[in-house]
């Protein structure tokens, strides 16, 4: 005779709507895809962009962090000026970006910072005047 957990095993197995855990796979790479590498991708080519725009007297910032203004370009190398007659020769590929943008994604932070800190120590003068009114009541 056949026994019973043999026969839930079996029916349990053939009831699977979605058919085995490949189409759950497929759905996370297109979530993956369009949530993480998609963005990744445009913004890599809008900076590539920039970098092929760049001219004699651009202000930029190096992945490094310096910053310098563009004395010459050639195919791919720039000469960076960092300083008063102090020049660099660094490749295209390590500019990061122009000073304004560089400047303007480090304001954003720094506002949001600000907001939170404003934000916790708000919070926590109100946690502190809840606890003197509740001494207060105590005492």
């Amino acid at each position: 005779m056949l026994d019973p957990s043999t026969l839930l095993l079996a029916e349990g197995a053939a009831g699977n709507p979605l058919g085995g855990p490949l189409p759950v796979f497929i759905l996370m790479i297109g979530v993956f895809y369009f949530l993480v590498l998609r963005p990744m991708k445009k913004q890599e080519d809008q900076r590539k962009q920039r970098l092929a725009e760049l001219k004699r007297g651009d202000r930029i910032v190096l992945t490094g962090g310096l910053l310098g203004r563009i004395s010459r370009i050639d195919d791919d190398v720039a000469i960076v000026e960092i300083a008063d007659r102090v020049k660099v020769r660094v490749l295209k590929k390590d500019i990061a970006d122009f000073e304004d943008n560089a400047l303007k994604k480090d304001d954003k932070k720094d506002d949001k910072k600000d907001a939170d800190k404003k934000e916790s120590a708000k919070k926590d003068t109100d946690d502190q005047d809840a606890d003197d009114d509740a001494s207060r009541k105590a005492g």
